[in-house]
């Protein structure tokens, strides 16, 4: 890590790299901290060389979860964060795992696929040892049959929630059309269906919906009670499988912590340097103790603790460049 042109010594650069992760601070600002509090001159751009930098030496969250072997709950959220690359939209897939919140495997791509579901599904159950007891994602195209295809014993639910936020776009309000009211009542009996305690209760309100498809001919962008009647046990697996979410809030809250810190980045140079600064991201975050948790027995409690690791008063990025 001798870097003699620059002048700063080891210790500088770790904790500095410390910082940026950690913090909610932009380069430009921690620039100009570190140029107080050392008397001499930290450009952003050279910020930017010591995250890349470690981020290269660090262990990728594969990595992390293969060494560390935790014990999870066993139902893996799957979910994207579009980042930037270049300017280009590029997505940042993870793999969650319900309920510990803690990352099971994390990388980037460039565009959210079913078959980076497979990949992520596959590699966290083959190599980092996730028991894969279930998985939730939204159900983006070809992720059905990419399900069947691969790992098809296990059960698999489509997110209701991403189903139900897309209703208002699909069907747009239509406060002064005659058919108003039309539109509200479709809404709501696809919402019935969703949120059903049982599935026969599902199952039934259902084909109630569907005996009555004329009235609602020609309402929305897609034909919605198609959509569902097709899909309907994947918005339903969660009834035959005790313990899996319907829903992948606990994955979207994970995403939002990680937004902390992501929104305040304009892009990436490349697709490497985006894969460096994820692993710095997403170490930090595994490690990290929550203090705010809606679940109050999760604080005091870091993702991996809570799956069982042994952290003890482990220095999270000590840890991550430790080969």
């Amino acid at each position: 890590m001798a870097r003699p042109r620059a002048g700063f010594s080891d210790a500088v650069v770790m904790e500095a790299v410390r910082l940026y992760v950690q913090g909610l601070s932009s380069y430009r600002v921690l620039a100009s901290m570190l140029e107080q509090r050392l008397g001499r001159s930290v450009s952003r751009f050279t910020l930017n060389s010591w995250v890349s930098e470690l981020g290269g030496q660090a262990k990728t969250p594969l990595e992390v979860s293969t060494e560390l072997r935790p014990t999870w709950g066993g139902f893996l959220g799957i979910d994207g964060k579009v980042i930037f690359v270049r300017g280009a939209r590029h997505c940042l897939l993870l793999g969650v795992d319900h309920p510990t919140q803690d990352i099971v495997h994390a990388f980037v791509v460039e565009v959210e696929t079913a078959e980076g579901l497979v990949r992520l599904a596959t590699e966290a159950r083959l190599d980092a040892g996730h028991p894969l007891s279930g998985v939730v994602a939204d159900l983006g195209p070809g992720f059905v049959q990419a399900h069947r295809n691969h790992f098809g014993a296990t059960p698999f639910q489509a997110c209701r929630v991403h189903f139900d936020r897309r209703l208002d776009s699909d069907i747009p309000r239509s406060q002064w059309s005659a058919k108003a009211p039309l539109y509200a009542e479709l809404k709501a009996r696809v919402r019935a269906v969703l949120y059903a305690p049982t599935y026969d209760e599902a199952s039934r309100l259902l084909n109630a919906l569907t005996q009555e498809r004329a009235r609602f001919k020609g309402i929305g962008k897609y034909d919605t009670i198609r959509t569902l009647e097709r899909n309907f046990d994947v918005y339903a697996a969660h009834h035959h499988t005790p313990g899996l979410p319907a829903d992948n809030n606990v994955t979207e809250n994970v995403i939002k912590q990680l937004n902390k810190k992501l929104r305040l980045i304009e892009g990436f140079e490349s697709l490497e340097s985006a894969e460096r600064y994820v692993r710095l991201l997403v170490g930090c975050y595994r490690f990290k103790r929550f203090t705010d948790s809606c679940r109050r027995a999760n604080n005091g409690k870091a993702p991996l603790e809570l799956a069982g690791v042994d952290i003890g008063g482990a220095d999270w990025l000590l840890y991550l460049l430790d080969q």
